[in-house]
């Protein structure tokens, strides 16, 4: 069980020390929902770091909440990194369970009202830019909470800049990263606490692509005030990731003049999966490691045998340049620089339309040169890798979560279940492959992570979920099981297409014993290894923020000089 006030109060953040003081002194009964809004005592009225608040009760959900929106800025101004005359302005939003002065009923024991005692804190997707909806928490009895990451939806993906003065927009760019989600969870324990007149037992993150990248950033930096993670396709590498989904549009623009279309490449996946499907034991249209799926593209070439006659099969130079997604991004030098999305991802690479701002890559390349006007397609293929290196360079510090070091967590006993889509058309599946690696090495080895790591890969799934894979089960409550119970997921239970299969946690897969349904569970056990020496040096990339260089960054045990990847002289 967790204190939260004590160590809130105990870290030394203004607001805390403004908003959090232990004197704050509680009326006997609870406060009503509008009596958050309109009473100074209960911190939104007259608190000066909260610019705009409403609540509403809103009556027609199960069970009735306390909706809470509203905005903080506890800074502002070039000091902080912002614009001359512009402020901090993160919005938030908490859903508070109805407690008993509002007519809430249902909690359990822990809890009061209809709260469970609990705090289920919300990712968003994207660049955010807006609060999201809080009810898959409190739907659940837990308090949810949200958070707009610091700025509007018309503002992406130009708030990284300073247009006028060709700058990076620091203050905004820091609380996209983790300033706008210290507050989310802090503002939530804080009215968790004044509402129901008691601490929150518990505190989770639940996030996917952008939000699990936001969690990750949480069990780094504030992992000791956390109890479980659910990490979903996390966006750790922001300014690799978003480069490297440009560099597929740069390569189709140059090579094919942009003719390779969303129909084609789901065309050619289609044949990759046909080739490829077996490779595990069972012809199921899903690929249990797409990383081993060597085929090439011109087994979809115009007249090939199999191709398609639809009007989807490629064209000599379109096959190239399906080959060279396939393959990751790569340097001047040859030299792999960013993953694949892999031969089971029909991810688009569509050349974006003139005037996008910074174009491409959630505006990476616009960030990278501080000019929102930035066009890569007036820049030929060879300066790729020179734009990239300046985005990891410039920007990577501040935007990427690659920072293995989750001692926070780890000695906190807080839990963190990850997971990945291996048909994710937006969020690469092995970049947290690649993460989860370093993860490894950092702790030096698996058995010191998976008692409170664990990371499963989804077979035909696509971003956050769909796809014609079986979907992954009760994610949340397992993480939470984990955190409360101690029961630690050995497999988790996938279900969708007429059939269920055991998701294993990495670098486990799940085997077919060859003569069960192969459409049901039963039929497969968690065991063997996907990471072979093979995958794990295809996998190894050049120096991070050294992208055009001849070097790589070893990994997992292996180097260049294992792999046979030594630099020339």
């Amino acid at each position: 069980m967790i204190t939260y006030r004590t160590r809130l109060v105990a870290t030394s953040f203004v607001f805390l020390m403004m908003a959090f003081s232990p004197s704050i002194t509680l009326a006997h009964s609870l406060p009503t929902c509008a009596q958050l809004d309109t009473d100074p005592q209960y911190g939104l009225a007259g608190n000066r770091v909260v610019i705009v608040h409403t609540t509403t009760l809103v009556t027609t959900a199960n069970p009735p909440y306390c909706q809470v929106d509203f905005i903080i800025s506890e800074r502002g101004g070039p000091v902080f990194g912002y614009a001359h005359g512009e402020i901090q302005r993160v919005g938030l939003r908490v859903g508070l369970p109805a407690n008993t002065s509002d007519g809430g009923t249902g909690g359990s024991p822990e809890g009061e009202g209809a709260w469970n005692g609990r705090v289920r804190n919300l990712g968003g997707g994207g660049l955010v830019g807006a609060v999201g909806s809080v009810t898959a928490a409190t739907n659940a009895r837990y308090v949810g909470s949200s958070t707009d990451s610091g700025h509007t939806t018309a503002e992406n993906p130009d708030f990284g800049v300073i247009q006028d003065t060709h700058q990076l927009n620091y203050g905004k760019i820091e609380d996209f990263f983790s300033e706008s989600l210290r507050l989310q969870y802090q503002w939530a324990l804080r009215l968790s606490h004044v509402y129901y007149g008691k601490p929150a037992i518990r505190n989770y993150w639940d996030g996917c692509s952008t939000g699990g990248r936001q969690g990750l950033v949480l069990a780094w930096k504030y992992g000791n005030d956390f109890d479980g993670f659910l990490i979903g396709a996390p966006h750790t590498n922001h300014s690799r990731t978003s480069s490297g989904s440009s560099w597929r549009s740069w390569v189709n623009l140059e090579i094919a003049g942009g003719s390779v279309t969303q129909d084609k490449i789901n065309s050619t996946v289609s044949r990759f999966i046909g080739a490829c499907d077996a490779q595990d034991g069972v012809v199921d249209g899903l690929l249990s490691d797409p990383r081993t799926c060597k085929a090439s593209a011109i087994i979809n070439m115009c007249g090939a045998p199999g191709a398609a006659t639809d009007g989807t099969c490629l064209n000599a130079a379109e096959a190239q340049v399906m080959d060279m997604a396939m393959e990751g991004a790569h340097n001047d030098l040859g030299k792999k620089v960013w993953v694949s999305y892999g031969r089971g991802s029909m991810a688009n690479m569509a050349v974006p339309p003139p005037g996008a701002s910074g174009t491409g890559g959630n505006g990476i390349f616009g960030w990278a040169n501080k000019d929102m006007t930035y066009d890569f397609r007036l820049h030929p293929l060879s300066d790729w890798d020179d734009v990239h290196q300046l985005g990891t360079q410039t920007v990577g510090p501040y935007i990427d979560m690659g920072s293995p070091d989750l001692d926070l967590t780890r000695n906190h006993g807080g839990k963190i279940l990850m997971w990945h889509g291996l048909a994710d058309q937006l969020i690469p599946f092995e970049q947290n492959i690649y993460y989860y690696n370093k993860v490894v090495d950092n702790y030096q080895g698996l058995d010191q992570v998976t008692p409170w790591f664990r990371f499963f890969l989804a077979p035909g799934v696509t971003h956050c979920g769909g796809g014609v894979g079986p979907q992954p089960l009760n994610l949340f409550n397992t993480m939470v099981n984990w955190a409360e119970n101690g029961v630690a997921p050995d497999s988790i239970l996938a279900s969708g297409a007429g059939r269920t299969r055991p998701l294993c946690p990495f670098p486990q897969t799940a085997m077919y014993d060859g003569v069960g349904d192969p459409n049901l569970a039963s039929s497969f056990k968690c065991g063997g290894n996907l990471e072979t020496k093979e995958n794990k040096c295809n996998g190894l990339l050049v120096l991070y923020q050294d992208e055009t260089g001849p070097h790589y960054e070893p990994l997992g045990g292996v180097d260049a000089v294992s792999c046979g990847l030594v630099p020339p002289r």
